[in-house]
């Protein structure tokens, strides 16, 4: 799986077809400094990325690292057509496995500044069989002919129906299959952020997600490095913090907004994940206390 920090987004440098003859291979190449995307609609590519074999048959699409060596580890058996794009990330990328540590948590809306920029995570499969199959197909061609065509607005169209390739290589990652641990935690971590205000418990937790509460919080460490109950807290923490300088509420009525039943509790934990409290927070960033 590809991670994918944005904004920005992913940008398209360059697109275009192929069709190779029963014998031809795939360009060899080593750390080409972008993404370069093959989309497969009829044979098969035999491609190999360091170590790792692919054989990307019609309907299938891989993506290949900027940092790595890639070949054909055999020429094509028969005729092959293919769609290739190139793309870079502005910001940074990461091979996503299960037990990688995500530490860019959605928040979600609650706790988003709507003056500053609210970084998210694109993921999308490194290779796959494309079951939205005929939309990816329609896009890539869309891409290829808008490239040719002579207008102002050719560019922004093509980096505009790239975005929905990308979009429909996400939705088709199908984590429950590819990667259960993260899509658990991920159910997990969207009934936690709407439901931050009420008393969650393990119990009300394996409920709602129908999942054993252990499996969950299981989950949660190895997807996020946190249990539901401190992913939770930290939600709590991060609305807390926007209500402080957004509202005139009293310490307390803050607490009890955020879910928290007793302010003590709520100080205490603000300070161990801030460093100060949070009439020091509310002083630091509008040089008032209340």
């Amino acid at each position: 799986m590809l991670h994918v920090t944005a904004p920005p987004l992913p940008v398209l440098l360059d697109a275009g077809e192929d069709t190779y003859e029963k014998g031809q291979s795939h360009p060899n190449r080593h750390r080409i400094g972008v993404f370069d995307v093959l989309v497969v609609t009829k044979g098969t590519l035999f491609m190999q990325e360091g170590e790792q074999k692919y054989e990307v048959k019609s309907g299938h699409c891989l993506i290949l690292y900027p940092d790595r060596h890639h070949f054909s580890y055999q020429p094509c058996e028969e005729e092959t057509h293919f769609y290739w794009f190139h793309f870079v990330t502005p910001k940074e990328w990461k091979e996503l496995k299960e037990t990688s540590l995500i530490q860019n948590m959605a928040e979600g809306e609650q706790s988003r500044n709507p003056f500053t920029e609210f970084p998210f995570g694109i993921v999308v499969p490194n290779f796959c069989l494309l079951h939205n199959w005929k939309v990816a197909a329609e896009l890539c061609q869309q891409i290829v002919k808008t490239g040719h065509e002579l207008n102002n607005n050719w560019e922004w169209q093509r980096q505009i129906l790239f975005q929905q390739v990308l979009n429909v290589l996400s939705e088709h990652a199908q984590l429950e299959k590819m990667m259960p641990s993260l899509a658990v935690a991920e159910q997990a971590a969207a009934y936690i952020r709407k439901n931050y205000r009420s008393k969650i418990t393990y119990a009300e937790l394996g409920e709602a997600l129908s999942f054993h509460p252990n499996h969950i919080a299981r989950c949660m460490i190895s997807s996020f490095g946190f249990t539901p109950i401190e992913y939770l807290n930290r939600i709590r923490i991060d609305q807390a913090k926007l209500l402080l300088v957004s509202k005139d509420w009293s310490i307390e009525k803050i607490s009890e907004n955020c879910g928290f039943s007793q302010l003590a509790y709520f100080s205490r934990l603000f300070k161990k994940q801030e460093g100060i409290s949070p009439n020091e927070f509310r002083k630091k960033y509008l040089g008032t206390a209340n």
